[in-house]
C-alpha cells in the first residue's frame, strides 16, 4: 500500500469519526504524545489506559500513536537521548566501562535509560500541543464544510396542496 493512499485512509477515518471535536483532538495529543515517548513496547497498553481515564477518544489516541514507526524511531530516540543527556548530565557523553560487572551494567542502563525517558517527554510535549490544535482546526473546518454542503430539508407550511 502506497504511503499516501495509507495517509488518506487515516485521514478519512479521522474526519469521519462523530464526538465532540475536543475529545476527538485531546485523544489525538494523548497518542502523539504517548507515541513519541521510548516507550515503545507499551504505546498501546498506555493508550487504553490513559484514553478512558481521560475520558478522550480512544480511536484517535490510536491514531495518534503511529507517529513512531521504524521510519521514526531512530531519529525521535536519538534526539530524546541527547536532550535528556544534556539536561540530567552536562558534564559529557554516557561513557562504558572498560570492566563490566553488575554494578557498572545497572549504572549505565540507569543513566542512559533516565536520559532517553527524560528527553522523549520534554520533546513529546510541543508535538502533541500542535497535534490537538491542528485535529481540532481540521474537524471543526471538515464539519463546517459538510454541514454547508449538505442539502438542507425544506420545511413545509401546513397549508401545502
Amino acid at each position: 500500500m502506497k504511503l499516501r493512499r495509507l495517509l488518506r485512509y487515516y485521514w478519512l477515518r479521522l474526519i469521519r469519526l462523530r464526538g465532540d471535536p475536543r475529545k476527538l483532538a485531546l485523544g489525538m495529543a494523548l497518542g502523539v504524545f504517548v507515541g513519541i515517548t521510548p516507550t515503545v513496547p507499551f504505546h498501546m497498553v498506555a493508550v487504553l489506559t490513559l484514553a478512558p481515564l481521560l475520558r478522550v477518544s480512544m480511536v484517535t489516541a490510536y491514531l495518534g500513536i503511529w507517529i513512531m514507526n521504524p521510519l521514526t524511531i531512530v531519529p525521535l530516540y536519538l534526539l530524546a537521548y541527547e536532550v535528556g543527556r544534556f539536561l540530567l548530565f552536562p558534564e559529557g557523553v554516557l561513557v562504558l566501562p572498560e570492566v563490566w560487572t553488575w554494578r557498572a551494567a545497572l549504572e549505565v542502563l540507569w543513566r542512559g535509560g533516565l536520559a532517553l525517558q527524560v528527553g522523549g517527554v520534554l520533546i513529546a510535549l510541543p508535538p502533541a500541543v500542535a497535534s490537538y490544535f491542528l485535529t481540532l482546526w481540521a474537524l471543526r473546518r471538515q464539519r463546517q464544510r459538510r454541514r454547508g454542503e449538505t442539502p438542507r430539508v425544506q420545511s413545509f407550511s401546513p397549508d401545502a396542496p
